[in-house]
């Protein structure tokens, strides 16, 4: 199924309802005591998740009740990756950044994806408390806050940002500082985000210039892929072939750094 330009119009609307509903329910959820729960090694769960995921999901029900809607809450990463690839599926994290938000560090995102047959064609992420609304949908560009936005033009490395995020497991954090080794001491510097759908929007943004993840799951990424697409940027896997839904390492960025960039990440994993 190719969606037409009306389908993609009133997807795109309804991912914006459904993210600013959940984003009403965080800002609400913000000033009270933090309820928060372990659903896996270094991995939360908070009360404010579970309402904003009702919240967004509800405004999907109401406007597209035949399509199948995949929350993180809920949601194991295998049966998301499988049902992804078929039909038309809503992606949706209520709450990128659970940490931050449970510490009261104000960096989350509602982030809410539409997938056709697979492949990414709306992305809506909002941070509430910013009241940024970062949108796309395939074809049509990107925009925050209804202006458009494009990655950076950033060719050098010594003047690049990066961002990144940290993963749960062990074995990733290693291969994190791996990377590290390498990038940090020759880009201009690096930011650690806490939210893998912010730190794609920022490089949609060109506030970054490259935004590196090696423990993505599908609605991490969802709505993220969209935008950063519609916006200019690039995502690939570590070795530099294109990313897909199957994997879990990305390298987002400008598109302008990585030739060198590859050749880095090559050294410090061994390859």
């Amino acid at each position: 199924m190719s969606p037409s330009g009306a389908h993609l119009e009133v997807w795109l609307l309804t991912a914006i309802e459904a993210a600013l509903a959940g984003g009403a329910v965080l800002r609400a959820h913000w000033p009270m005591p933090r309820q928060v729960h372990e659903k896996g090694f270094r991995d939360w769960v908070t009360a404010a998740d579970l309402a904003a995921q009702e919240a967004v999901v509800a405004v999907i029900r109401r406007h597209d009740p035949a399509h199948r809607v995949l929350g993180e809450e809920g949601t194991s990463q295998e049966e998301a990756r499988e049902a992804m690839a078929q039909g038309i599926v809503w992606v949706v994290d209520p709450l990128d950044g659970t940490t931050n938000f449970a510490r009261r560090l104000p960096y989350f995102a509602v982030s809410v994806g539409l997938l056709v047959e697979g492949e990414p064609v709306v992305g809506v992420i909002y941070a509430p408390l910013q009241d940024m609304l970062f949108t796309a949908a395939r074809g049509r560009g990107a925009f925050l806050n209804g202006r458009p936005i494009r990655v950076s033009e950033t060719e050098r490395l010594e003047q690049a940002l990066i961002g990144l995020d940290w993963g749960h497991r062990n074995e990733t954090r290693e291969q994190v500082l791996a990377w590290l080794s390498s990038l940090a001491v020759r880009c201009q510097t690096v930011r650690a985000i806490g939210s893998a759908a912010l730190g794609m929007a920022y490089v949609a943004a060109g506030w970054l210039d490259l935004y590196f993840h090696l423990a993505l799951q599908p609605w991490d990424v969802a709505a993220a892929a969209v935008l950063v697409r519609e916006a200019g940027g690039q995502m690939n896997r570590p070795d530099g072939s294109p990313w897909t839904f199957r994997d879990a390492e990305a390298v987002v960025s400008n598109g302008r750094l990585d030739r060198v960039v590859w050749a880095l990440l090559g050294e410090s994993s061994g390859r």
